[in-house]
C-alpha cells in the first residue's frame, strides 16, 4: 500500500472514533463501489456536450480528453477555447451530477474499446483548493512525491469528523472545497476540530472498505446553484 494511502487511513480510523456511537454500534453493512459512487450525485460537474448533452471530448494523442470542472466559469473558458477552435461546432456547457458523468463516460468508453481509445476525464477544480490540500498534506508529514503521485481531486475533511443528520441518521462528511470544510470548522463550539485532505479515490475507497454506511458528500455550492435555478424555471 502507498505511503499517501496507508497514511491516510491511520489518520481516518482514528477520526472514525469521534462517530456517534450509534452509528458504531450499527449492524455491518458492506457498502459497494456503486453505493458510494452515487454519493458524489451533490457534486455537479460541468462539461463540455453537444446541443443534445452528448459529451464532446477533445482528440489528443491516442486518447480523448473531457474535462470536466467544478466551476462553472472555468468550463466556460473551455467552451470558448473550443469554439474559436472549432468555429463551426454547435456546443454548450451542460451540468450533470459526478456520479452520472462518470456512468456516461463509461458507456462510452466500452463503444470505444474495439478502437483502441479512451476517453480520459480529470477532474478540474480550484488552484486555491489544490494549494490548501498540498499544504495540510505536508503538515501531516507526506511527501511532495506521493503529492504529486496520489492527489488530483483533493477532498477535505475535520478530525474528530464533523457529522450531519441525514434521514439514515448522523454521517461524517467530506467536503469538496476547503471553505466549505472551514465554515463547518467555524460553526463547532470550543475546541475547532483540525481540517484534513486526501484525493477523491481514496475517500470513496474509505466509504467502500467501511463496513458501515457512515460518510457522505457535502454538497457544492453548484448544486445549491443549480437546484435554486431549477426551482426558479419550474
Amino acid at each position: 500500500m502507498p505511503d499517501f494511502v496507508a497514511r491516510w487511513r491511520a489518520i481516518a480510523m482514528a477520526a472514525l472514533a469521534s462517530l456517534p456511537v450509534s452509528i458504531a454500534s450499527a449492524p455491518a453493512l458492506a457498502i459497494p463501489e456503486e453505493a458510494a459512487i452515487k454519493k458524489l450525485a451533490v457534486v455537479p460537474v460541468f462539461l463540455l456536450t453537444s446541443e443534445q448533452g452528448i459529451p464532446l471530448p477533445i482528440p489528443r494523442g491516442d486518447n480523448l480528453i473531457l474535462p470536466m470542472f467544478l466551476q462553472k466559469d472555468r468550463a466556460n473558458q473551455e467552451l470558448t477555447t473550443f469554439e474559436k477552435a472549432n468555429p463551426n461546432a454547435k456546443a454548450k456547457i451542460s451540468a450533470l451530477p459526478m456520479n452520472v458523468a462518470n456512468a456516461k463516460v463509461n458507456e462510452m468508453n466500452i463503444k470505444l474499446k474495439e478502437s483502441g481509445k479512451q476517453i480520459v476525464t480529470p477532474v478540474v477544480g480550484s488552484k486555491a483548493d489544490m494549494d490548501q490540500a498540498v499544504a495540510i498534506l505536508q503538515k501531516q508529514g507526506v511527501s511532495k512525491e506521493d503529492i504529486q503521485k496520489g492527489l488530483s481531486i483533493p477532498v477535505f475533511f475535520h478530525k474528530p469528523f464533523l457529522t450531519i443528520k441525514t434521514p439514515e441518521g448522523s454521517r461524517g462528511v467530506f467536503f469538496m472545497t476547503y471553505q466549505d470544510a472551514t465554515t463547518a470548522a467555524s460553526k463547532v463550539q470550543g475546541t475547532k476540530p483540525e481540517i484534513l485532505a486526501v484525493d477523491l479515490t481514496n475517500a470513496l475507497a474509505q466509504i467502500v472498505d467501511d463496513k458501515e454506511d457512515r460518510f457522505v458528500f457535502y454538497p457544492t455550492k453548484a448544486f445549491f446553484a443549480l437546484m435554486k435555478d431549477q426551482k426558479a424555471s419550474n
